[in-house]
């Protein structure tokens, strides 16, 4: 159920059955010189339609958080990073939003990898006031399978580039792009260090990337996905059992 589109009297009416919904999360930054800046977003807008079509009926997707927290990719033109406390406290407010709305099980859908820290605070506040949550973070949560389809994966790389031509051609391209491996380790830190890192603001062999790749990386990872989700509302069965 689209949270967008629905009216009040629907609200009131979903809020009977439903106490399920799931906040789509992203970002704005430089994705290489090929990627759409929205990747962030687009991805898991993709997955919401999918999901919708599955488990619409128990569901409230909510509008999306577009913008978050970039350290990495914020020397790049087209980042808009926000700080980690600001990003942080505003998802949790929405959270709270939704709690006191009924919704005692959230699901963060994030598309984009620096929120993943302020995320894990969000949750451990969500779970202390009485939330159930689940955090997917695709990228990480289903990486080795997502490495049988795609063999280099990466921020803009085959997997993600893959996924955004499955969207829509004209959001990324291959022809000349290349491939590009992190030369340091995440864990040293210095001013502007992800231009190190990520001197093209992208990793792994976006060149490799394919609409027809990008079509199974969904597939396999929507099943995963629901399988999720489910162990979700298991857990909520067992804790309301005791």
């Amino acid at each position: 159920m689209d949270m967008m589109t629905i009216n009040l009297k629907d609200f009131k009416e979903m809020q009977k059955t439903v106490n399920t919904v799931l906040l789509p999360i992203g970002m704005i930054e430089a994705h290489g010189p090929h990627c759409a800046l929205g990747t962030d977003v687009l991805i898991p807008r993709e997955f919401v339609r999918r999901l919708e079509k599955e488990r619409g009926n128990r569901i409230l997707m909510a509008p999306e958080v577009s913008y978050g927290h970039s350290w990495g990719l914020a020397p790049f033109p087209g980042t808009i990073d926000i700080s980690a406390n600001a990003f942080g406290n505003y998802v949790f407010e929405i959270c709270k939003g939704f709690y006191q709305n009924g919704f005692e099980n959230i699901i963060l859908f994030n598309g984009h990898g620096g929120n993943i820290s302020s995320l894990d605070i969000v949750t451990e506040k969500l779970a202390d006031i009485g939330v159930r949550t689940l955090t997917i973070n695709w990228y990480i949560d289903y990486r080795e399978d997502i490495k049988k389809i795609a063999l280099n994966p990466g921020h803009a790389g085959e997997d993600e580039t893959s996924l955004v031509l499955a969207i829509n051609e004209k959001y990324a391209f291959t022809e000349g792009v290349g491939s590009h491996e992190i030369p340091l380790a995440k864990r040293f830190r210095f001013k502007n260090g992800g231009a190190t890192l990520y001197p093209e603001a992208f990793s792994g062999n976006a060149e490799e990337a394919t609409a027809e790749k990008g079509e199974r990386l969904y597939s396999m990872m929507l099943d995963l996905v629901l399988q999720d989700i489910d162990t979700l509302w298991e857990i909520e069965q067992k804790l309301e059992r005791g």
